[in-house]
């Protein structure tokens, strides 16, 4: 099984914590395993740990403003989900955790409806990376998805896209039609494939634009429709383009790349009836 990181804390300035060196401290104090010397944290603040069967627990150390899970000061020990927010002090932290792939979290049973509507869907994969952790070693492996997940992650950020979840070596993420200009988007392409040549890891780069229903529940956010099926379609039909950047016709309409992407011909995608157009963005 391909070793990967399989928790830690995103930061709103782009830093990510690692949560694999087993119970994992946070405060000012220099002996804590993330040192966070800002304002509102206590010396020895909170605590990650993981938890029985797996998962995480976030608990307080007694600090002077308290630990927030979610919006709720934290009374006793917690289980962590991907996606939950922590407050201390004045700073936020996400906590990520690596899912199954094929599809985002279970947004639960009493999920409510956030969006229904356009959505640019966006895959990032790394490639080859099994092959690449039997010939380097797991620990060096490790070592590159980090350094690759910390340069990709920023580019994100900048563009305001929202990453809905990490499945093994790849990211799973989208921007709403609603609420971001394509132009935003289609610097956020430019921005990933002009990072290809110097990644720590070769990527692919997948983008499709569709009808997307999200909902939201105690498990995160939950990305359905055919619209979403068809972008893991497409990660793997269109392999043997051999294509790092492919765009789904839909989404190089959208995005106004036409007339200068490299138009890819026409190609069946499992599951899904007829031939379908692809774009490829190249640097």
């Amino acid at each position: 099984m391909t070793p990967l990181p399989q928790a830690w804390l995103e930061m709103a300035d782009g830093r990510m914590l690692w949560l694999d060196k087993g119970v994992s401290t946070l405060g000012r104090g220099a002996s804590n395993t993330h040192v966070l010397d800002l304002p509102g944290i206590s010396r020895s603040h909170a605590m990650v740990q993981p938890g029985p069967g797996g998962g995480h627990l976030l608990a307080d150390l007694r600090s002077t403003n308290g630990t927030y899970h979610n919006g709720l000061r934290l009374e006793q020990t917690v289980r962590l989900r991907d996606g939950d927010k922590i407050e201390l002090g004045d700073v936020v932290l996400v906590y990520r955790c690596q899912q199954g792939s094929g599809g985002s979290a279970d947004a639960g049973a009493t999920s409510v409806m956030i969006h229904s509507g356009k959505c640019w869907l966006l895959m990032l994969d790394i490639i080859g990376f099994t092959s690449h952790t039997q010939k380097v070693g797991a620990e060096a492996a490790t070592e590159d998805f980090k350094k690759w997940l910390e340069q990709v992650r920023p580019i994100l950020v900048r563009a305001g896209c929202t990453i809905n979840a990490y499945l093994g070596d790849a990211v799973f993420a989208y921007w709403r039609h609603d609420k971001h200009p394509y132009a935003k988007v289609a610097t956020a392409m430019r921005e990933l494939v002009a990072l290809q040549p110097s990644s720590p890891r070769p990527f692919r780069i997948l983008l499709h634009f569709g009808n997307v229903r999200i909902s939201g529940g105690l498990q995160g956010e939950n990305l359905a429709g055919s619209d979403v099926i068809y972008l893991f379609r497409i990660e793997k039909s269109t392999k043997p383009l051999g294509s790092t950047c492919v765009l789904s016709e839909a989404a190089a309409e959208s995005l106004a790349l036409t007339e200068t992407a490299r138009n890819l011909g026409r190609h069946a995608v499992t599951d899904y009836e007829g031939t379908h157009g692809f774009y490829s963005l190249e640097a």
